[in-house]
């Protein structure tokens, strides 16, 4: 194999032909009908809840022959060519592996293996062993394969557009449920979540994790106690701006105040606070007027008592 990847890599014209290959597979699929009936069930929506993509969701999982014709027509681009890569966006976890079949902007569906050797490992993890993670999205779950799968059902205060850490409160577990092939189950990721207690081979797991209502955050809390253990942003878009913000304060890019400023503005009231603080090591005295404005209006009181705080110190007395 290593000979075969020296010979493609030294020859370009394969390599054009591999990606010919690709590129016909994704244009194929996108024009097919499997994405066709996809579409057709996103734009047929009676309404563009979360409920509704949910229940079109459930109705596109009740025929699972696509996933058969897609796994199908990968390995027969695989039997032509070891170099083919499919055209599709991967989802990787500690425990889960699979491609996004379908996404727009109310959903995202996907197929993919969790693999029982993966679960044991994550069992014996320290902390992973105990983690339940509130999605703060509703997630529709079909197990095409479930391998004896028995699932631990839990429940936590609703995650809101308002969440704080106050309001977390503790996570409790609800009920088990012995899971078969077929199953279609439903989670509200803002209040609900579920745990893979047990398996005696892989399952093959078609999931939609649904955009349309989603809440700020994720949410961790520890099995053993309940307890609160942090949260997350729920949108790549939101992680990026604080990371973007992070860089820019590292680089010292003084001119970069402007913009990410503009970013106080943003929806999510942790993204404001992160934006806040960077732009105070950027420039505090022009930090200034905007943690003023931040710590007397801001919708989140969260955010409030934390601008608050950094006021009250930075005009304290000297000592």
């Amino acid at each position: 194999m290593a000979q075969d990847l020296h010979d493609w890599l030294a020859d370009p014209e394969r390599q054009r032909l591999t990606q010919r290959a690709i590129d016909r597979f994704g244009a194929e699929w996108d024009r097919g009908g499997v994405h066709a009936r996809f579409d057709s069930a996103m734009a047929g929506l009676p309404e563009p809840s979360e409920w509704a993509v949910a229940e079109a969701v459930r109705g596109l999982f009740g025929d699972d022959d696509w996933v058969d014709a897609l796994v199908g027509g990968l390995a027969e681009g695989l039997r032509r060519d070891p170099f083919f890569d499919p055209p599709f966006r991967h989802i990787n976890s500690d425990l889960h592996s699979g491609l996004i079949a379908f996404e727009d902007e109310r959903v995202t569906i996907a197929a993919g293996v969790t693999p029982v050797a993966q679960l044991a490992a994550r069992k014996s993890s320290a902390r992973s062993a105990t983690s339940v993670g509130f999605t703060g999205r509703v997630t529709v779950l079909k197990f095409i394969k479930a391998g004896g799968a028995r699932l631990s059902f839990w429940s936590a205060p609703p995650i809101t557009a308002a969440f704080s850490a106050a309001d977390a409160g503790r996570c409790t577990r609800d009920r088990e449920l012995h899971i078969a092939d077929g199953d279609i189950v439903t989670i509200d990721g803002r209040r609900q979540s579920y745990v893979v207690d047990y398996a005696r081979s892989n399952l093959v797991i078609l999931q939609a994790e649904i955009i349309v209502g989603e809440a700020p955050v994720s949410v961790e809390y520890d099995s053993a106690s309940g307890a609160y253990l942090g949260c997350s942003a729920t949108r790549d878009s939101a992680s990026r701006i604080q990371m973007i913000a992070t860089l820019l304060r590292k680089l010292d890019c003084a001119g970069a105040f402007g913009p990410i400023a503009a970013f106080l503005e943003h929806p999510d009231f942790f993204v404001r606070w992160h934006v806040m603080k960077e732009l105070l090591g950027i420039d505090a005295e022009a930090a200034m007027p905007h943690l003023k404005r931040m710590a007397a209006r801001d919708p989140h009181p969260e955010t409030r008592r934390a601008a608050r705080s950094v006021l009250d110190r930075i005009e304290a007395p000297p000592a």
